[in-house]
């Protein structure tokens, strides 16, 4: 099966709105992360979440869904419009923690490239033990934002608002060969494999500057 992920740049308020046409187009779930603070942080820049009126909505994906997404969210959430937001889709190496979508990493892979994006989405406070674990077998630094999770409709309600629970993502580039051990022992550390534990997916990287950590 291969998985595709949907990134989603959108107003501040906004973001809740594209996932439930999502939803009502094919998607199962996703995880909004709002921007705060005024930290520097290339990658922050890089996303556009440098703004405090913006937030970023990830979705994992079927293929198959893919092209039906788009045109649902383009058409609904008026992107041809100056200001309503940017999407855009992006084929994954791998994912785990998911019946529906899961997808194994294939290191022989020939087209796969010498880096991989490596991202985790935990509960709260969980994020630190990602990271160290991915360090111990040979992960470098990385970056940690924090959102709120998205998935089941039956997500637990008080006063009839849903409870949506706080999460964690977890960015690391990390060189290809060193992939399949950083997912296997997080993914253990983290019983990636239970429902509801976190999601673990991987990104192809064509090409990769400033990993100090990594030049012998």
């Amino acid at each position: 099966m291969q998985t595709v992920l949907f990134f989603a740049i959108v107003k501040k308020g906004t973001a809740s709105y594209f996932l439930e046409q999502a939803r009502k187009a094919g998607a199962t779930g996703g995880t909004i992360f709002r921007a705060e603070g005024t930290v520097a942080n290339p990658f922050l820049d890089l996303l556009g979440l440098n703004d405090s009126k913006r937030e970023a909505l990830l979705m994992l994906v079927d293929h198959s869904n893919e092209e039906k997404i788009h045109q649902v969210l383009t058409e609904k959430c008026e992107l041809p419009k100056k200001g309503k937001g940017i999407l855009f889709s992006i084929n994954t190496s791998s994912v785990y923690g998911s019946h529906q979508l899961m997808h194994e990493f294939n290191e022989g892979d020939q087209e796969m490239s010498k880096y991989q994006l490596v991202a985790t989405i935990v509960d709260r406070d969980s994020g630190d033990e990602v990271v160290e674990t991915a360090r111990a077998e040979g992960a470098g630094g990385a970056t940690i934002l924090h959102g709120r999770g998205l998935g089941s409709k039956k997500a637990p309600k008080i006063f009839n608002v849903q409870i949506e629970p706080e999460k964690e993502l977890v960015l690391m580039i990390v060189e290809t060969q060193k992939v399949p051990e950083i997912i296997e022992k997080v993914s253990k550390a983290m019983d990636i494999d239970q429902p509801g534990k976190g999601i673990l997916f991987t990104i192809d990287v064509n090409d990769v500057s400033g990993l100090f950590q990594q030049i012998q």
